[in-house]
This record gives C-alpha cells, sequence and structure tokens, in this order.
C-alpha cells in the first residue's frame, strides 16, 4: 500500500497557481511534460542535505528523462516542449558553454505570460491566422493544421523570410509552390528534432550561407537540407562545415587550431543520433 510523505521530499505550489491551472484546458501529455519539470526543479532542493534550503527554479532535463518518466517517445516530448514554449507555460533557457549548448527548463509561475486558450474556448476558428513576429508588422499565414500542429511560429516565421529572401534576391530562379512553406518548416524541425542542430545554429549557418560565394547560389530552397551528399553528410552538414571551417581559418596556428578542428569534426559529422 502506496504511504507517501511529505518529509520525503514534496512540490509547493502556490494556490493561485493552482487556481489559474484550473481555468485553462492542457493536454494530457502537455500536463505530463509540466509535472516532470515541476518534479525536476520545484521538487528539488539546491543542497539535499538541508530539507528545508531553496529549491531549484531552472533544471538540464534531457530528452531521454522525460521519455523515461512520461513513457513519451523523445521525439514527441520534444514537440510537447516546443508547444509549452510557445504557450509560456515553462521557460526554455539555451547557453553555450564551450562547444555545447546547453538547455534549461523551468516553469513559468507569471501566469500573466501564459498563452492558454480558456477553458470555455473549444472551437478553433478557420481561415487566415496571423503569426505575431519580433518588430512591428504581422505576417499571415493560411491556417495549415499540418505545419502549426507540431512546428513553432519560430521556425515557420524563420522558413518564410527565408522564401521571402530568395524571392526578392533570385528573382525567376527561387522556387515556389504552395507546400513551399510546409516543407520547408518542416526540414528546419527535423533538422533540430533529428539531426540534433540547435535553432540558433541553423539561423547562423543559413545566413553566412546566403552570403558565401559558393552556398549563395547553391541554397534555394530550405526543403534539401538533410539530402544526403555524395560525401555522406546532409547538406545542412556540409553547409555548416564550410561555416566551422570558416571560423577556424581566421584563428592563429596555436594549440586552439587543433581543437577547433576536432571540435568542428565532432560536432558536424556526429551530430544525431536518429534518423
Amino acid at each position: 500500500m502506496a504511504s507517501p510523505q511529505a518529509e520525503n521530499g514534496h512540490i509547493d505550489i502556490a494556490n493561485t497557481i493552482a487556481d489559474k491551472l484550473c481555468s485553462y484546458r492542457l493536454s494530457g501529455q502537455e500536463w505530463q511534460i509540466i509535472w516532470v519539470i515541476l518534479r525536476k526543479t520545484w521538487g528539488w532542493l539546491k543542497d539535499p542535505k538541508n530539507k528545508y534550503g531553496d529549491k531549484k527554479k531552472m533544471d538540464r532535463i534531457a530528452l531521454s528523462q522525460f521519455e523515461q518518466l512520461t513513457g513519451i517517445d523523445r521525439r514527441k516530448c520534444h514537440t510537447l516542449l516546443k508547444k509549452l514554449t510557445d504557450k509560456k507555460v515553462i521557460k526554455r533557457c539555451v547557453t553555450q558553454k564551450g562547444d555545447r549548448i546547453v538547455i534549461t527548463y523551468g516553469f513559468q509561475k507569471n501566469y500573466d505570460l501564459w498563452k492558454l486558450s480558456p477553458k470555455k474556448v473549444t472551437v478553433t476558428q478557420k481561415g487566415v491566422k496571423p503569426v505575431t513576429q519580433k518588430g512591428t508588422h504581422k505576417r499571415y499565414i493560411k491556417d495549415n493544421k499540418d505545419i502549426l500542429a507540431y512546428i513553432s511560429t519560430d521556425i515557420i516565421s524563420f522558413s518564410q523570410d527565408f522564401i521571402d529572401y530568395t524571392k526578392t534576391e533570385k528573382g525567376s530562379l527561387a522556387p515556389n509552390g504552395k507546400n513551399l512553406l510546409k516543407n520547408s518548416a518542416d526540414t528546419i524541425d527535423k533538422i533540430i528534432r533529428l539531426d540534433d542542430f540547435s535553432f540558433e545554429y541553423i539561423g547562423v549557418v543559413i545566413k553566412w550561407a546566403v552570403k558565401d560565394d559558393f552556398w549563395s547560389n547553391n541554397i534555394l530552397s530550405l526543403h534539401g537540407l538533410r539530402k544526403k551528399s555524395g560525401n555522406g553528410l546532409t547538406k545542412f552538414q556540409n553547409i555548416a562545415n564550410g561555416y566551422e571551417k570558416s571560423k577556424i581559418m581566421v584563428i592563429p596556428k596555436n594549440n586552439r587550431l587543433n581543437q577547433n578542428k576536432e571540435a568542428c569534426k565532432s560536432f558536424v559529422e556526429g551530430a544525431g543520433d536518429e534518423r
């Protein structure tokens, strides 16, 4: 018979937060993800020896931990985390430590920032939806459930910006088609989700590529970035390789040169453990 005791560990949640959560609707799997984050932060002492000490606000939680604790496939966990981040229910912090990117998660207790539908709202309006971007303008993208169901607005906006850029810079050479945005956003999502490249890194590499003498004429669409080349790497990996080499070339010949070469080789050629 289960006999849980608060003295063996507990999570403190303010009643105002509980009341607010009662009035909003989340999916069952989204709740599972939230509880993992709460358990690993508000339910975890910074100093285990001091049971009255402070608890964590943010924690590095691997996808494998989410999968183990929820029973949800890690790729689905990745999608759920992005949804909850977009809704501002959880916080996601990305920091660079050397050659590694560390991602930490925490619960957003400022419920005024949450972007959730009230419990009574059960009908999704069809038609044209505005996607708010940084700045003062809005771009209208047709409601496409295949895109918006699992891909973040950041990826959609990035993909649309690239399409607009190629149309302006390349004219008739720029590809088009009704599924161009969908396919482009889906490719970027897979590079993040399956190939383990961060959204921030992809943006840096693509911005470099469109200005590079070689790649500027060989990257007209984001859709083909995961296609394998003759050397066994994807097109994006080859572009990233070129970007990393361009950084190495400007570094003086010292011990950092070999370190960066090894880091580049490991980062680019070894990226991704799921295909």
